[in-house]
């Protein structure tokens, strides 16, 4: 078929603007229940609790482990799950709630404890919360790649998601500066633990009241089809194996590891090297600059959300990746140069880059993500959306945490100590700066080298579509 065979999308094949809007009002749940934890931690925990960056590298990776065990087990049960409201809403329902009940457990701990003590509450509430969030989140992931059938209508759906997501990438940005305001000082200091707290309500909030929308008003396309109702169910290891068979999920996979290692490297080293090495250790010079970059990241995201969209419809979504991730490779090779103490503005520019970059990203990676579950149902006859949207949520969040993980470590080789702020001994911004441009951008180049092996483009998704309808019709 033509390339530009897919650029009307039909009335059929249209998901509502309302249904739309319902789904990607679940987008902020998705980014605050995990992001706001990866982005504060390290602020929290090293910065004001002076617990080493490894502890705080341990939370996060045994939170990603746990995940690493239920985002499968739970995507494989909503696969399997039969009933009269579907196979993800009742799940999404209920997950909300319990999410939003036990995300502030994870922050009040008692401050008095020791750093062990803190790290293993964290860890230990972390997990209850985020076994409660996987309930919400993979059928919610999932329930993206059952709205409709055609290649760029998906784009569409994840082109609003994408807004809201963006506008909670906003709040996160800021959750630093916020956890610093002088309503939540102690004894006169400000104390981003005690302000997380009370973030964390909010954030509980925010989590109830949106979370359940998706369950309550967007439909399951698939679900009705004689494709669904007539699957036998799979075994949760069948399932994983055929999942990890699929040539086209490997690699979006592996380039998404690859890239969001790169660019949480890039995340971790620069709170360190814009804090201490450009502004001097000025916590809260630091965390007005992350809520100015906060504001250039949003405009550029914005910005570039509908021009990704559109340009996706003309030469297809995987060029339209690789656009993106050069555009992140410019934004860590410019950094030598932009973080400089002599004008700590420059920063705001790799900022720019960064969120027309991202933007590219999280509006092509769901997509494809989408068009890799058609390419498996061509294959096996099942559709397994869970299966697929479980093992890829984890590869995200392993990828950042990963990233943060190495990090932590990685900062401590280098010599830098909390205890010293912007005093650190001679030579260890040099080493931090060199390792701030060579580890990310050895890692970008790796994933663009795997998104030249990506197979599906839009005429092999057109391809793809048209055996599928002549095989078990059209739904």
């Amino acid at each position: 078929m033509a390339e530009n065979a897919n650029q009307v999308v039909s009335n059929e094949d249209k998901v509502p603007f309302s249904k739309k809007l319902a789904y990607a009002a679940g987008g902020p749940v998705d980014i605050l229940g995990v992001w706001v934890m990866v982005s504060i931690a390290y602020q929290v925990f090293n910065f004001e609790l002076k617990m080493p960056p490894t502890y705080v590298a341990i939370i996060l990776m045994s939170l990603r482990l746990w995940d690493g065990v239920m985002d499968p087990l739970m995507g494989w049960i909503s696969d399997n799950f039969r009933s009269k409201w579907g196979r993800r809403r009742p799940f999404i329902l209920v997950g909300a709630i319990l999410a939003g009940l036990t995300y502030p457990l994870i922050w009040w701990f008692p401050t008095d404890m020791s750093q062990e003590g803190i790290m293993f509450w964290v860890i230990g509430f972390g997990i209850i919360f985020y076994t409660c969030f996987t309930v919400w989140a993979m059928p919610y992931q999932s329930m993206l790649m059952e709205m409709t059938p055609d290649y760029n209508e998906r784009t569409r759906v994840a082109e609003i998601r994408g807004y809201f997501q963006t506008l909670a990438g906003f709040f996160n940005g800021w959750v630093w500066w916020l956890s610093m305001l002088p309503i939540f000082f102690i004894d006169g200091e400000a104390s981003p633990v005690n302000g997380m707290r009370y973030i964390s309500l909010i954030i509980a909030v925010v989590i109830l009241v949106l979370g359940v929308l998706p369950a309550i008003f967007v439909k399951e396309r698939y679900y009705e089809s004689d494709l669904i109702q007539n699957q036998k169910q799979v075994k949760l290891l069948d399932s994983l194996r055929e999942t990890f068979s699929n040539k086209p999920f490997i690699i979006l996979c592996g380039l998404t590891l690859f890239f969001l290692l790169g660019t949480s490297i890039f995340d971790s080293y620069g709170r360190y090297v814009g804090t201490y090495y450009v502004l001097g250790g000025d916590w809260n010079e630091g965390a007005k600059f992350a809520g100015y970059g906060t504001f250039v990241y949003t405009g550029f995201s914005f910005l570039f959300i509908p021009l990704f969209r559109r340009l996706s419809e003309k030469i297809g979504k995987p060029k339209v990746l690789m656009i993106s991730m050069t555009i992140v490779v410019v934004a860590v090779t410019t950094t030598w140069w932009t973080f400089t103490p002599d004008n700590p503005w420059l920063m705001l520019l790799n900022t720019a880059f960064i969120g027309a970059g991202y933007a590219g990203l999280w509006l092509m990676i769901p997509s494809m993500q989408v068009d890799v579950v058609d390419y498996d149902e061509l294959q096996t006859g099942e559709r397994r959306e869970g299966s697929f949207a479980s093992i890829f949520s984890w590869v995200l969040k392993f990828s950042f945490v990963i990233g943060f993980m190495i990090s932590g470590p990685v900062i401590e080789m280098t010599g830098f100590d909390a205890n010293l702020d912007g005093a650190q001994a001679e030579g260890v911004y040099d080493i931090m700066r060199i390792g701030f441009l060579v580890i990310p951008i050895t890692s970008l180049l790796i994933a663009i080298l795997l998104l030249r092996k990506f197979p599906i483009t839009s005429e092999k998704a057109a391809e793809i579509r048209v055996q599928l309808e002549e095989r078990r019709g059209k739904v």
